[in-house]
């Protein structure tokens, strides 16, 4: 991918996030075939649900991948803590299970890269104050 095309692509990516307030679903980036679908999972940098339908997973040179399960992953969104199973290879693709504590295995049913979380996704949470 030639950096012209990549700047192309980051401009169209901002003009996006500065047009509609009202999307607020990443989709993925269509991939070409010079682009790689996988994640090493030693350099995996941050991972956030998608409710518990996908996983949004980043990796160690920031670049963003999303993972959309075959079914529902319950759990996905009320926890903090997935074990990723790649078994012998360590990299994060289609082939990968995410196994949540307690409540069980979910089969990753596409890998693909994307444009990452979107930034507004708390945009219709009220804060609340914390109490003691």
């Amino acid at each position: 991918m030639s950096i012209s095309s990549i700047w192309g692509m980051s401009a169209a990516v901002a003009a996006l996030a500065a047009g509609s307030p009202t999307v607020a679903v990443a989709e993925p980036i269509p991939a070409d075939a010079s682009t790689v679908a996988f994640v090493i999972h030693a350099q995996m940098r941050n991972w956030l649900a998608d409710g518990e339908r996908g996983l949004w997973i980043q990796a160690g040179n920031l670049r963003w991948f999303y993972a959309r399960f075959n079914s529902v992953c319950r759990g996905l969104n009320s926890t903090n803590s997935v074990v990723f199973d790649t078994q012998a290879s360590g990299k994060i693709d289609r082939a990968t299970s995410v196994v949540v504590p307690g409540r069980g295995r979910c089969t990753v049913e596409t890998f693909k890269p994307s444009g990452g979380p979107p930034k507004n996704r708390h945009a219709d949470v009220a804060l609340q104050p914390q109490t003691q």
